[in-house]
């Protein structure tokens, strides 16, 4: 199914406003007021993640997620007949936990562009529009560790290691049901973000983390001094767009989504000129 992608205005957000994106009292305009005046203006608060939605090196936006909305822009404007002008918001230092609140804080047509898993216990709080990616959750550690021989030994060959990982994420999850299992004793520093993660490991020869692996992919082109344990892998998790509670466009985003656009050509096409030909696993 074919989309047209249409060139948004994008609105950055700067200066005084800045402490409002950051506060995540960002507001946008219901589908219910949209489809009685035909225009809407949406917010997209994003955390700056390659790939899926950051500015790129001409300082305009790009990735995954911006084509996606877009493409959303697009069906909205043919099926309903709604024209939106989108405002793209972005969280100070990527830092995670405040994407998730400034999302939960805010009102309306507001949507969260990042690597979010979808897990029941945020829908207490936030609202997920249907699956866009699988993903794997990997552990890593610094290069010069050898390989983990197996995830019940973690305690004795990673004795005396730090865990860094990121507060709100699945990976601080999965460290503390590490902690409550079988590695008592670990150590776990929080940083803010999953670059944060990846930068701590790669500095720290006695350390590591849990990772989503699309990150992990883009530091090993980077050459970085990481590797991977594939012990540690866990999959059955997926990525979701997100929306404050109170907003009444998940049906139209879960329509969008689910009218054939996650399994168009275009789509598979979106992902390998964001994320390479490598993450077509993450759809599969």
């Amino acid at each position: 199914m074919k989309y047209l992608f249409k060139t948004s205005a994008y609105i950055f957000v700067l200066g005084t406003f800045l402490s409002t994106s950051v506060l995540g009292q960002e507001t946008g305009d219901s589908f219910r007021s949209a489809k009685a005046s035909k225009n809407a203006n949406l917010t997209y608060i994003y955390a700056g993640v390659n790939g899926f939605a950051n500015k790129g090196s001409d300082g305009e936006l790009e990735g995954l997620y911006i084509q996606m909305m877009d493409a959303f822009e697009a069906f909205v404007l043919s099926k309903y007949g709604i024209a939106i002008n989108s405002t793209y918001v972005p969280v100070q230092n990527s830092d995670f936990q405040q994407f998730l609140d400034n999302v939960k804080n805010s009102s309306g047509g507001v949507f969260g562009l990042n690597t979010t898993t979808i897990k029941e216990e945020r829908k207490a709080f936030l609202k997920f529009s249907p699956a866009v990616l699988n993903n794997i959750s990997v552990l890593i550690s610094h290069r010069t560790i050898p390989k983990l021989s197996s995830m019940s030994n973690i305690s004795s060959e990673f004795s005396g290691f730090t865990a860094y990982t990121a507060s709100g994420s699945t990976y601080h999850q999965r460290l503390l049901e590490l902690k409550g299992s079988s590695y008592p004793d670990i150590k776990i520093n929080m940083v803010a973000s999953e670059y944060d993660i990846i930068e701590s490991v790669a500095k720290d020869p006695k350390s590591f983390a849990f990772i989503d692996i699309s990150f992990y992919l883009e530091y090993l082109m980077q050459k970085k001094p990481v590797t991977r344990h594939p012990v540690g892998d866990q999959g059955g998790e997926q990525y979701g767009i997100i929306m404050p509670l109170n907003s009444d466009w998940d049906p139209i985003l879960a329509e969008f989504l689910n009218s054939g656009f996650l399994k168009s050509s275009e789509y598979r096409q979106i992902v390998i000129n964001n994320l390479g030909k490598g993450a077509l696993r993450m759809l599969d």
